[in-house]
């Protein structure tokens, strides 16, 4: 059965449709190249990281799909997407978050943190609800605070750190009043990178084993677990047969 192929998107990036989602296949350096070239032309960009959670959340869900897809940048973050599109450029987000910020402090691009409470250097926002909204009258005064704070800020860059799919909704939602050159969702990575969490070892990385990493550590994320390894491939097959059945029917 034809598994996905990349296919070219006006602008000259490849690309893979998967579970209705564009799906950019490209190299870091792709990527931070197009980041200067937005900020430069002052284009307002956003940047999302998809990995197969994403994925199967969108399935089920029509208005994250049309969000995920009005990212100027999605990238495969990864590596279960092969599963749908062997040929993608696999880059990890936490990546290419440290390869923004190094970038930003040789181009003296301004940044921005936003985040959940408790991490060093994040400023905390509001309490979300699964769409992106503040939970409370109390976190819907913490975002404009912290929406006016960004806007005095005029960062270049504003990494946001709510987790997905909370994350791209507030992105999506909030991009026209925040004075920024662009966002990055970027899920989990602050409590990497300041030491909330710990990161998988090389060999597990490598293996693709870092969902059996979380797992080990955080069994609360079971069934998110779930959706990554056993879901996602379950309807990247159906997908395929469904498109093979309807390509027959139509030839």
């Amino acid at each position: 059965m034809k598994k996905n192929s990349l296919k070219k998107a006006n602008w000259g990036r490849n690309y893979v449709n998967i579970l209705g989602v564009r799906v950019d296949s490209t190299s870091e350096t792709s990527v931070l190249n197009t980041i200067g070239s937005f900020l430069q032309s002052k284009r307002k960009f956003s940047l999302f990281t998809l990995n197969p959670e994403i994925l199967v959340e969108a399935s089920c869900d029509a208005n994250y799909r049309k969000i995920l897809n009005s990212a100027d940048i999605n990238i495969p973050d990864g590596v279960g997407l092969k599963i749908a599109a062997p040929s993608l450029e696999i880059i990890k987000g936490r990546e290419l978050f440290l390869a923004l910020v190094k970038l930003a402090k040789e181009k003296n691009w301004k940044v921005f943190f936003l985040g959940g409470e408790g991490i060093k250097n994040v400023t905390a926002g509001p309490a979300l609800d699964e769409n992106g909204e503040p939970k409370s009258p109390e976190d819907t005064k913490i975002q404009e605070d912290v929406i006016s704070k960004i806007n005095k800020a005029r960062p270049d860059i504003l990494f946001v750190g709510f987790g997905a799919p909370k994350q791209e909704r507030w992105i999506y939602k909030n991009l026209p009043r925040l004075n920024i050159g662009g966002a990055m969702a970027v899920g989990g990575t602050f409590d990497y990178v300041y030491g909330q969490a710990k990161l998988p070892p090389r060999w597990m990385e490598g293996m693709g084993l870092e969902w059996l990493w979380r797992l080990l550590r955080e069994p609360k994320r079971t069934l998110r677990i779930l959706n990554a390894i056993v879901i996602f491939p379950a309807k990247v097959l159906w997908s395929r047969i469904r498109t093979y059945i309807i390509f027959s029917q139509n030839h």
